[in-house]
């Protein structure tokens, strides 16, 4: 009889253990907290409510079983000290991974904070080449960096026929305005083109008569393309101006673009044929990325770009990495997820892997045209030579 007993708690011991293990994820919560510019300078690349969106679409389909996200998002109006604030909190209530504003001078002190939390730091916006120079060990970003996208931009614009560019460079943008244009310069002149001139600009400029000028006058022919890396309205003020005073080649740059606004702002069609860049996915109606935006503004949610599709995909990749790592409590564990899984499937173009690069994925970038004021996909590539990034 005490055998029997003993045999039966230790059936019982094993049930439990086998039950704990089966039941990793049962009802557990994902937490994640983000301190995006809702308002300010850089709101127009705010992920925030992509990311709400996939993670509200997550928890509805989520069974008694299933991961569920608590996502807390506090505005940190573009301020990084505000930001630091705010992930504070956030580390303080137990968030696994958090998110700041996507510039480096907010994303490097995050991730030092997030460090011994056991907790990391996921992008979906920043494309900055300095988070993978200072080697984050809690560090992940879903774009690909500025230089592998100055590169699939420079190709695309060497074939379209440019042989001469001219490039623009700003100092208040970090490397992204200040580098992604000369690594677009070093691609295409390694291509067989040549930069003819390096013109200044800041960020807010709504003039630029000085900078024109001195491409019009340009001997003994004007540059097949111009490219600029900064942020609307500026990148489709310097377009239209431009293009108004005569200029009849290209106007190439990099994901600032990327906004709906740019239209409007660089004004008619015939304008907008003459610009490309390149960006992160396609957005247009009737793709994947396109889908999730248009079901989101259904649902109510103030979605409009590139960036919250990438804040739905961040999401998605977070409830997925957990799931392998088996568990909602450990960031490192499931950033290791992130970087040693084979494929992560995106509704910003297929698949991706992180294996290769750690921080950052290997993946297509698009370069979007305009056609009757319509977007297309001009070509969308893996660049061979990449200026910067290893």
């Amino acid at each position: 009889m005490k055998m029997k007993k003993m045999f039966g708690k230790l059936l019982f011991g094993l049930a439990v253990i086998l039950l704990t293990i089966t039941g990793a994820h049962a009802g557990e919560v994902l937490k994640v907290g983000l301190a995006p510019p809702l308002t300010g300078d850089m709101a127009a690349y705010s992920e925030a409510m992509g990311a709400k969106c996939m993670a509200d679409m997550i928890n509805k389909k989520a069974g008694p079983n299933d991961i569920t996200v608590d996502l807390t998002i506090e505005d940190s109006r573009t301020d990084p000290q505000l930001a630091s604030s705010i992930v504070q909190k956030y580390l303080d209530a137990g968030a696994v991974m958090v998110h700041g504003i996507c510039w480096p001078d907010s994303l490097i002190p995050v991730s030092k904070m997030a460090e011994p939390y056991n907790a990391f730091v996921f992008s979906a916006q920043t494309t900055e080449v300095d988070m993978h120079d200072m080697k984050l060990q809690n560090f992940v970003e879903l774009p690909a960096p500025d230089d592998v996208a100055a590169s699939a931009m420079a190709s695309t614009t060497y074939d379209k026929g440019a042989r001469t560019a001219v490039i623009f460079t700003s100092e208040d943008g970090g490397s992204w305005t200040a580098k992604t244009p000369v690594w677009f310069g070093e691609a295409f002149e390694k291509l067989g083109g040549k930069v003819i001139k390096k013109l200044n600009h800041a960020i807010g400029t709504t003039d630029y008569s000085p900078q024109i000028t001195e491409i019009m006058n340009i001997k003994p022919k004007l540059p097949d393309a111009v490219y600029v890396c900064s942020v609307v309205p500026d990148v489709g003020i310097l377009a239209r101006q431009l293009i108004a005073a005569g200029y009849d080649g290209w106007v190439v740059g990099c994901d600032g673009f990327d906004d709906p606004s740019l239209n409007a702002t660089v004004g008619s069609n015939e304008a907008l044929s003459q610009v490309m860049f390149s960006t992160h996915m396609a957005t247009m109606p009737g793709t994947p990325a396109g889908k999730f935006l248009a079901e989101c503004k259904d649902a109510g949610y103030n979605v409009h770009s590139v960036f919250d599709v990438l804040g739905g995909d961040m999401m998605k990749i977070l409830v997925e990495a957990a799931k392998i790592a088996g568990t909602t409590k450990d960031g490192m564990k499931i950033l290791k997820a992130i970087q040693t899984h084979d494929k992560f499937e995106l509704m910003s173009g297929g698949t991706v892997s992180f294996k290769e690069k750690g921080t950052w994925p290997v993946r297509k970038i698009p370069i979007i045209g305009f056609k009757d004021g319509k977007r297309f996909v001009a070509s969308s590539e893996v660049p061979s030579f990449i200026p910067h990034s290893k």
